[in-house]
């Protein structure tokens, strides 16, 4: 289900989401590669650190952190995608380009926190046998979700009606809420998988 949600919603703008971390014209590439480097090197490395000494006290430490963090990949999303991030009144042209760059990129570390919380959900329930079969499994689902996706989804080809500007558009279009509870439902299956598992 994770793989059919997020492949529908979230593959079709993958491109320009990532085109968005690029494309300020008054940041320099060079800063904006610091960055990343800080990001995801320097704060992931920490937070792997912390967590790592946290979960000698608890082992579900870092599944029930991944699924509280809601919906990260889609809040990376809507800021990238959107315009939201175009523009940030602070720090001048160039400050603003990098404290809008660098909300990106923490959104990005909590994504990236959060899949090694649902990796370690599998790994904690299922065999290794099982892991590689859900593995193949859903490689094969999210390619053919994907294709259905870019003829389908209200943002095949573009921003669409799901990624909407909150700050210059109105949010009573269907498809922002639609996909919004669609990324949530995913931390709901997955609460019900620790609960089990956790609970007596």
């Amino acid at each position: 289900m994770m793989v059919i949600l997020q492949s529908y919603w979230l593959t079709t703008t993958y491109g320009r989401n990532w085109t968005f971390l690029w494309s300020s014209q008054h940041a320099p590439r060079w800063s904006i590669a610091c960055l990343v480097i800080f990001f995801f090197v320097f704060v992931w490395g920490t937070a792997l650190w912390i967590l790592s000494r946290l979960t000698k006290r608890h082992s579900w430490l870092i599944p029930i952190l991944a699924v509280g963090l809601g919906a990260p990949a889609w809040c990376q999303m809507l800021w990238g995608v959107s315009g939201i991030g175009h523009y940030i009144p602070w720090g001048g042209p160039v400050g603003g380009a990098l404290i809008s760059r660098a909300i990106w990129l923490w959104l990005g570390v909590l994504y990236a926190l959060q899949n090694v919380g649902f990796g370690m959900i599998l790994m904690a329930t299922l065999t290794r046998v099982h892991i590689a079969c859900v593995l193949i499994v859903a490689q094969m689902v999210g390619a053919a979700i994907t294709m259905l996706a870019r003829g389908t989804a209200p943002n095949g080809t573009g921003a669409g009606e799901v990624w909407v500007n909150v700050v210059a558009q109105s949010l009573d279009t269907p498809w922002f809420w639609v996909c919004l509870l669609c990324q949530l439902v995913i931390c709901v299956g997955y609460m019900k998988v620790c609960a089990l598992f956790i609970l007596p």
